[in-house]
């Protein structure tokens, strides 16, 4: 049997922590936070799971790809 497909909005989000040089974003899926990406201007992005871990990525859109891919094994 096939499910249904289901609406999921995705959202990024700047936090006030934002300033020139530094970066900050949170990723919510549905309005629920889902993890957190920090760069500082010249270097790899810090990408940070709701459940603690941490790990590198060249790019921002790496890391929100990679917080998706690991919503989606998780927690779906």
């Amino acid at each position: 049997m096939s499910k249904g497909n289901k609406k999921i909005q995705v959202e990024v989000k700047e936090t006030p922590n934002n300033r020139e040089g530094f970066v900050e974003l949170e990723l919510y899926v549905n309005d629920e936070k889902i993890g957190q990406l920090q760069q500082i201007e010249g270097q790899t992005v810090t990408v940070k799971t709701n459940s603690g871990t941490e790990s590198k990525v060249r790019t921002v859109d790496e890391g929100i790809n990679k917080l998706i891919m690991d919503y989606n094994l998780h927690q779906m």
